[in-house]
């Protein structure tokens, strides 16, 4: 999901005290509004796809995972301040955010799609969103594609704080539609009785700002904890733990797991 924060502009941090020898915990930065990434169940618990690879993680790496919520756009700064050891949180993986921050390997693929009522007729052309609002996640790489090619063009892109209030604005009609990455849409819009009406339209997008593959960030002095987490990811691909709970969240088509084969 996500690519430019608001962070660009940061300063590095200092060397950080977690260390690959010494790993009794983890802290990993997210937010709770992503579906079916890392979301908060009917009885309050934070669940999701990332979570349950963040603590498939720690499990790898014998550590207790501690999760640190925050809006998504703040994640860079928070992990910066010290706040947490990683961001973990669909974040895109791309080269404007290598000159801020350390990335893992990355752990999964997903496309990003234009969201937009059924029979519309629109398309994520310029033509076609002449005189649409096009509503995007604050921070992200759908964010910043939908400024560079449409926004530029003179449609009008919203920003929201929470992808969940795209969605209650398309059906508001305050927007005509929205940017953003498929397995989000399936389960946070469409798969909801409010998203019957909507559909995805055209081709997923394409753009080196929309890499679509998904690593956890870190800060660029923290090596050995990159070493650490990128072993354990290897790990849970390799014995198939990573598939099992992609299972859970995700239809075939949805994710793509990167495997090496």
């Amino acid at each position: 999901m996500r690519s430019l924060l608001l962070a660009l502009s940061l300063a590095i941090g200092v060397v950080g005290t977690t260390s690959a020898q010494n790993l009794t915990e983890i802290k990993f930065g997210t937010e709770s509004a992503y579906a079916p990434f890392e979301y908060r169940n009917e009885k309050g618990e934070l669940v999701g796809f990332d979570i349950d690879v963040g603590n498939a993680i720690c499990e790898k790496l014998n550590a207790k995972c501690v999760w640190v919520e925050q809006p998504f756009d703040s994640l860079i700064a928070g992990l910066q301040a010290r706040k947490f050891d990683i961001i973990h949180a669909s974040l895109t993986h791309n080269e404007a955010r290598e000159k801020v921050i350390l990335f893992t390997d990355n752990v999964y693929a997903i496309p990003t799609q234009l969201l937009a009522k059924k029979g519309s007729g629109i398309l994520p052309t310029v033509d076609s969103l002449k005189g649409k609002k096009v509503g995007a996640l604050q921070g992200s790489a759908q964010e910043a594609y939908a400024k560079k090619v449409w926004g530029k063009a003179g449609i009008k892109v919203v920003s929201y704080l929470e992808q969940d209030q795209t969605f209650v604005d398309l059906n508001a009609g305050r927007i005509d539609v929205a940017i953003l990455e498929k397995p989000n849409g399936v389960a946070g819009f469409l798969s909801k009785p409010e998203g019957k009406d909507w559909e995805f339209v055209g081709e997923p997008l394409v753009d080196p700002l929309l890499a679509n593959e998904i690593g956890m960030g870190l800060r660029k002095q923290d090596t050995k904890l990159k070493e650490a987490v990128d072993g354990a990811i290897k790990a849970i691909r390799e014995d198939g733990t990573l598939a099992k709970i992609a299972s859970k969240y995700f239809q075939e088509g949805e994710l793509n797991l990167l495997d090496k084969k």
